[in-house]
């Protein structure tokens, strides 16, 4: 219906368009996905049910909001309504450690994080400490000094690396001898060749940020996950009640101290949306008896040594044994293959408390008997009391492709991120090897990398007895992750495609082909369809994006 020049006085802040039938909401932060909810049980529109329920005496009457939002929560749920709001939340000076708190709980929120590719971590703080996070409880205890001289060492060697190791690509490209694209007509130049100043300029800006890209590629090894970051994200109600949550239940105190900070501001944002966001007691007594009972049902079986990657049986295994026996019908079979799925979900269960692989975890539950793998069943469920108590992600196994993966801890942080995957991760350690950088190595300081691995382990294994959760902050970025990723299809295209671009960090464009090497072993039509996965190899990864960056931004200019 048409609304009167006073009703479009009204909506105009609130609304982009007072007529057309396609239009964004602005303006009403907390209190659209009320707005939203009233309107799905309205025979009026948005805007209609906007004046009507929550407009008073001509203006927006906040405090009538917030008691129709508590009305519409009691009768939709605050599940689905919670995705209808959202807010921006800065997380700022926080462990890396921390962050995949956050960043793991991947539905209906997008993080961005400060990257250790492009930010060089070679100055302390004002507090006069390196950026690395020093836990209070730690830092009060007699392991503090041991803890800060650690970090201490770790990060001065980073910081005296930075400028050897840009002199070694200087040396392998010198300044004169470098080609870049600049002007994007798809011809490399050399500097001699560029006769504008500001063509020289937009070269020498690409040549720098080249050599300096390439020494944190190398560098990033060296840092503990301990390392300061900062990470931004947009998330709807409901993503940041599952963080809040989350971080409420998880062991890590620098998590736990984040949920209680956050929950204080979004109140101030999305109060009713995050209302229920509390410790997850179900939750907790889960994981505390899942350590327990994983430590000393495995105490007699040695960890096994795996590849970096390894795609897990699905039963063919079984069928193989099972065809050996004679002739098989359809049940047998059937059965064979249930019985492989039913060992993988119950070896998943295992997987995060454990630290074996799950290849073999899948092995060792084969062979259990049916009532001992429902003692492991029992003690992964626990006693749920309602709806809410849910089991935790290893109920997820089932994925086409899964993968058993010891990767360093680098690679491990730029692929978890992808959404439409599951992943499953052991507990953060220096303990599992170390990925020696390749460049450190030719460069002939592989000697300080490995200095900082053994002391990096040291502190590991001082903090454990006491601080076990503090303790990972002692993994470095070169530190070997055990951890499993599943996806289907689709997200194999877009995860393994963007993942071998020439300009991605060396580390995880190698799994990532690895990863589809393993695919086209097992389904070469399915792996074809993959036909963007790029398998060479580029040493200077990032100098054909830094070029096409000059060339969009002196567009940008020329536009102006």
């Amino acid at each position: 219906m048409p609304f009167s020049p006073e009703e479009r006085a009204l909506l105009e802040p609130y609304v982009t368009d007072c007529e057309r039938d396609v239009f964004a909401v602005r303006n009403l932060n907390g209190i659209v996905g009320a707005v939203y909810a009233r309107y799905s049980r309205a025979a009026t529109g948005f805007r209609e049910t906007l004046l009507k329920e929550f407009v008073e005496a001509g203006e927006l009457d906040m405090s009538k909001a917030q008691d129709l939002i508590e009305r519409v929560l009691i009768a939709f749920g605050d599940d689905s309504i919670g995705e209808l709001e959202g807010a921006h939340v800065s997380f700022e000076n926080i462990s890396i450690l921390a962050t995949k708190e956050i960043e793991d709980r991947r539905i209906g929120g997008s993080p961005i994080e400060k990257s250790t590719r492009y930010v060089i971590y070679d100055q302390p703080g004002p507090d006069g400490y390196f950026r690395y996070y020093r836990d209070p409880a730690v830092a009060a205890s007699p392991l503090g000094a041991k803890y800060d001289e650690t970090m201490g060492f770790i990060f001065r060697t980073y910081a005296e690396l930075v400028e050897p190791m840009q002199d070694y690509y200087r040396g392998l490209k010198p300044m004169e001898e470098a080609e870049y694209d600049i002007n994007g007509d798809g011809v490399k130049e050399r500097l001699t060749d560029c006769e504008k100043e500001a063509d020289q300029k937009a070269f020498r800006r690409t040549y720098q940020n080249d050599i300096r890209t390439k020494a944190c590629d190398a560098l990033r090894y060296l840092l503990p996950v301990a390392t300061l970051t900062n990470v931004g994200v947009f998330g709807n109600g409901r993503f940041f009640q599952n963080v809040l949550t989350h971080c409420y239940t998880s062991a890590l105190p620098e998590a736990q101290r984040l949920a209680e900070a956050t929950h204080e501001e979004l109140n101030k944002i999305i109060p009713r949306y995050v209302k229920r966001a509390a410790k997850q007691e179900y939750n907790a007594a889960n994981h505390e008896r899942m350590r327990r009972f994983t430590a000393a049902l495995l105490a007699g079986t040695k960890p096994e040594t795996s590849d970096e990657v390894e795609l897990i049986d699905r039963g063919e295994a079984a069928i193989a044994e099972r065809l050996s026996q004679g002739p098989v019908d359809v049940a047998a079979v059937r059965a064979a293959l249930q019985g492989e799925d039913d060992a993988l979900l119950i070896a998943a269960m295992l997987f995060p408390y454990a630290e074996h692989p799950l290849g073999q975890l899948h092995r060792f539950v084969s062979g259990l008997a049916p009532e001992q793998r429902q003692v492991i069943v029992d003690n992964f469920i626990g006693e749920r009391r309602n709806r809410r108590d849910r089991p935790g992600r290893p109920m997820e196994t089932g994925y086409p492709w899964t993968f058993d993966m010891l990767t360093d801890f680098g690679t491990y942080k730029d692929l978890m991120r992808h959404r439409v995957t599951t992943q499953l991760r052991q507990k953060f350690t220096p303990k599992l090897g170390f990925a020696v950088p390749p460049d450190l190595e030719a460069a002939g300081f592989a000697h300080r990398a490995l200095e900082c691995r053994d002391r990096a382990a040291e502190l590991y294994d001082a903090l454990l007895p006491e601080f076990p959760e503090q303790a990972s902050y002692a993994t470095l970025h070169g530190s070997l992750v055990r951890w499993v990723i599943g996806f289907n299809d689709r997200e194999a295209v877009h995860l393994i495609e963007l993942r071998t671009t020439p300009q991605g960090h060396p580390s995880y464009r190698k799994v990532a082909q690895l990863l589809h090497r393993a695919m086209a072993a097992r389904s070469p039509w399915r792996a074809a369809i993959l036909k963007f996965v790029d398998h060479n190899d580029y040493f200077w990864s990032r100098a054909d994006s830094e070029a096409r960056q000059r060339a969009q931004e002196r567009a940008l200019d020329e536009k102006k």
